[in-house]
């Protein structure tokens, strides 16, 4: 069981939703505008809103809720199966089997687990402090309030009294999103600049701390 929850929930979490419709509505390569990271914020800023929107909503409540919902409600999956299908779907998502084990951040897919797990308290929270508050009316670039949630998560489970399992997941979860960003898409570091560049990377989510100069390459 653990087996091939693992390995469907990976070629589901691999299938390359923006890169897809970037292809299909905009005619564009994500791989090599803007931000190049092959997920629905990249095809947003560089696709429209439209287009972004949808594979935002698709990574998140089909591919992230829909895929832990069903593995919970129709295959009756232990805690722990459910473990292994939400962590592999992230990892799929991040490193696509399909794009040559490169991807998204695993954002919109990871809220999609979240949803799919039930876990109410810490998303209400996150969305309202870290989404509205924080991203709305505090600091524009989202980047810093994802990775916001991401720390805070663990953490919320643990005031909330969630499972073991979830906890474990939450903690799992921080470690492979922080890694994304880490290594990005296996981006060559600048000589030089390796510590200004890790830095920007966990903390902003790109190389520069410019995020207009980061997004509009290819676009200019």
């Amino acid at each position: 069981m653990y087996f091939a929850v693992a390995f469907i929930c990976y070629l589901i979490g691999s299938i390359p939703t923006s890169f897809i419709a970037g292809k299909l509505f905009a005619n564009l390569d994500i791989r090599t505008i803007g931000s190049r990271n092959v997920g629905s914020s990249n095809l947003l800023i560089s696709g429209g809103k439209t287009v972004g929107i949808i594979a935002g909503v698709l990574d998140c409540f089909i591919k992230g809720a829909a895929t832990i919902i069903f593995l919970d409600i129709y295959i009756s999956a232990s805690a722990y199966v459910l473990l292994v299908g939400t962590v592999t779907l992230i990892l799929g998502h991040n490193w696509s089997i399909f794009m040559s084990f490169k991807g998204g951040r695993g954002i919109a897919t990871a809220y999609g687990t979240l949803i799919g797990l039930q876990m109410w308290e810490p998303l209400l929270l996150i969305t309202v402090l870290f989404g509205v508050v924080g991203r709305g009316y505090v600091y524009k670039d989202s980047a810093v309030w994802c990775l916001g949630a991401i720390v805070s998560l663990p953490l919320l489970c643990f005031v909330f009294g969630y499972e073991k399992h979830v906890m474990i997941y939450s903690l799992l979860l921080g470690c492979i999103l922080i890694l994304k960003r880490l290594i990005s898409n296996y981006d060559a570091i600048p000589k030089g600049a390796v510590k200004t560049t890790l830095i920007n990377r966990v903390i902003f989510d790109r190389d520069i701390f410019s995020k207009d100069s980061w997004i509009k390459r290819g676009l200019v």
